[in-house]
């Protein structure tokens, strides 16, 4: 039994630093247990989010030097670079650490503590299995995508985020079996890893090839401009990193695409950093139970049951998730050729819905030919996709922190704890959610502004002002389909993305081919599909669990602080652009700030919070008074 102890849970002197169940413990508020492990993995996925945001801002930064096309176009072919890979690693890794996590939760629920180790074990041949045949293929469908979507210079980002999708793979044998214990630090800080690894080592290793590609081409220039022969004339081929290009705008083009596949290198090497440490990690702390639980438990289920019982949990999960990232992929694929097809058949009509005047047609209508205006358009979509990401960073965490407390209490048919799990996520969710989507949609231009320059900017805030109704149906459907599948319905997401997925590409097809609307209408279909997943995910978790949310503080009351806030922000923005007119971007903080303050005090009026939830917080006692003085809680 000792030996069994340390070969699967490590040793005693580990075990008491370690928060795992006991009888002493078991019992503890659920609504505690599960904002401890939102709000690290809240914090950690906004550290990941903002430093994805600066990635891509700093980046688009470094092009935008050389010209507003080119960073419209960069930020395009990075967007491209994941639309093969995201349904690729989904394929690998959305699946089984569900799974892992959602049975770790279970089995320790139920005591079965052998069978914790044995989870483990028969998952991690299936993760590097599954890493190297989607690595292969990622690396065999990007030719063919970038034909269909007639962007050739996508084919170089594409290859080096590849080995990304083998080192997600390693590094989600770890994840899973963490999370199902609750302990939601390995993921957090992994994840933390490999946003800071993409921003140091990528925006680096890109820096340096601006650098030395546009010095090879710029002493070219010069040698033409000496010898009166235009730098961009007929015979000025260039030579960079040694290849030989036809013209400059070719040269140009190839350089930005270079930039951009070595800043998605730093991705996957902060990928294997990341998986670095999950390794450390568990070698250090492994699962560590006490002696009596090894003792008291019963032997583990064979290996061929556990990787059956896995299956039957991953297989409806992982086609779930893979069923919406092919559907963004596909969505993609449409807007893109429609796009393409709008630039090539309605060229006019298309440009006279732009300030033409602050377009390089040069750069993006090269001989009048469509090679970069529709990658140019979906690089401003990007960018709006970027900021409306930080708003579901948020919900993905309390997704991900609600499985395991859902699933122990609906394993335990403890119907008081499962409400309170599911009101408390559903909660959590709309007071983030609501304002900050509506904060979106009240001040686009404003919010976009201050991250990014030029013209392209300025489109995306017309996205980004759709995306702010979309986001609040996104983010909150993360969260309803994870405790759906903790209450045992798995495969009840599938069948709901299944007929989003149709929803969102038929809509997006709609609106985009509709020329006055063109990019914009790329936003329409995540609002319409999203709602439906969000509405009917509802009904059946409420069916399901049978328990029935309190709607009215969980929901209506965020959405009242909510509109408050919103038209906090629109109002204060217009007073204070008034006020000081040649500083937007201190206007926009300073409307937010404004907005904040009338958020707060319009949820306390409402009594949206009880006692009990205020005595989370740290420090809340006196805070409790007070506010039970002003009759302030419900």
């Amino acid at each position: 039994m000792a030996e069994y102890k340390a070969k699967h849970f490590g040793d005693s002197k580990a075990t008491a630093r370690t928060a795992q169940p006991s009888p002493n413990n078991a019992k503890k508020n659920t609504s505690s247990t599960f904002l401890r492990g939102a709000a690290l993995m809240s914090v950690s996925l906004v550290v990941v989010k903002l430093c994805g945001m600066a990635y891509k801002v700093l980046m688009a930064a470094m092009l935008s030097s050389y010209g507003d096309a080119y960073a419209g176009f960069g930020s395009g072919l990075l967007n491209n670079a994941y639309e093969v890979y995201n349904p690729l690693f989904t394929l690998a890794t959305a699946g089984f650490p569900i799974a892992v996590s959602r049975l770790v939760a279970e089995n320790l629920a139920q005591k079965r503590y052998r069978d914790v180790a044995q989870i483990h074990k028969v998952s991690k041949p299936f993760f590097i299995t599954m890493g190297l045949i989607c690595f292969g293929l990622m690396v065999a469908a990007s030719f063919v995508y970038v034909g269909f979507i007639e962007q050739p210079y996508s084919i170089y980002a594409m290859m080096t985020l590849a080995p990304s999708i083998f080192f997600g793979c390693l590094i989600s044998i770890y994840r899973g079996f963490y999370e199902g214990q609750r302990n939601m630090f390995p993921t957090a800080v992994s994840e933390v890893i490999e946003a800071g690894g993409k921003v140091i080592l990528g925006l680096g290793s890109a820096f340096l090839t601006l650098k030395i590609g546009f010095g090879q081409l710029s002493s070219q220039m010069d040698d033409y401009l000496s010898r009166n022969i235009p730098f961009d004339g007929a015979g000025s081929s260039y030579a960079m990193f040694g290849m030989r290009f036809a013209d400059y705008n070719d040269a140009m083009s190839s350089l930005t695409a270079y930039s951009v596949a070595a800043a998605i290198a730093g991705i996957s090497l902060g990928s294997l950093v990341a998986f670095i440490f999950l390794r450390i990690y568990h070698i250090r702390k492994r699962h560590l139970i006490t002696d009596q639980f090894v003792e008291n438990t019963i032997d583990a289920r064979t290996q061929r049951e556990t990787f059956r019982m896995l299956l039957r949990t991953a297989v409806p999960i992982g086609l779930a998730a893979l069923v919406m990232s092919l559907s963004a992929t596909i969505d993609t694929i449409v807007v893109q050729r429609v796009l393409y097809d709008l630039s090539m058949n309605n060229r006019q009509e298309l440009l006279a819905q732009f300030d033409v005047s602050r377009l390089d047609l040069g750069e993006l209508f090269p001989q009048d030919q469509p090679v970069k205006f529709h990658t140019y358009l979906m690089g401003a979509f990007g960018w709006a996709l970027t900021i409306m990401q930080l708003v579901t960073a948020l919900t993905q965490a309390f997704g991900t922190s609600a499985m395991p407390n859902v699933t122990a209490a609906y394993t335990k048919g403890d119907k008081t704890e499962l409400k309170k799990s599911i009101e408390t996520v559903l909660k959590l969710t709309m007071l983030f959610t609501l304002p900050m989507g509506l904060g979106l949609f009240a001040i686009p231009g404003p919010i976009m502004g201050m991250l990014y320059s030029g013209y392209a900017a300025e489109i995306g805030a017309g996205v980004l002002q759709i995306m702010g109704l979309s986001v609040i149906f996104i983010a909150v459907s993360t969260p309803i389909t994870s405790m759906l599948q903790g209450v045992g319905a798995v495969s009840m997401p599938l069948k709901l993305y299944l007929i989003a997925m149709a929803i969102k590409v038929a809509t997006n097809y709609l609106f985009v081919s509709i020329v006055s609307i063109n990019i914009k209408g790329a936003a329409v279909g995540s609002l319409v599909a999203y709602l439906f997943v969000c509405v009917v995910g509802m009904y059946f978790l409420i069916k399901k669990s049978g328990v029935v949310p309190d709607f009215l503080n969980t929901t209506l009351k965020p959405l009242v602080g909510a509109v408050a806030c919103g038209t906090a922000a629109y109002g204060s923005y217009q007073l204070f652009r008034l006020l000081i007119p040649t500083m937007p971007s201190v206007c926009c903080i300073l409307a937010v700030l404004v907005a904040i303050l009338v958020y707060l005090p319009v949820l306390l009026l409402l009594r949206t919070f009880s006692a009990e939830e205020i005595e989370m917080l740290p420090k809340s006692k006196n805070i409790v008074t007070i506010l039970a003085k002003l009759h302030l809680l419900r």
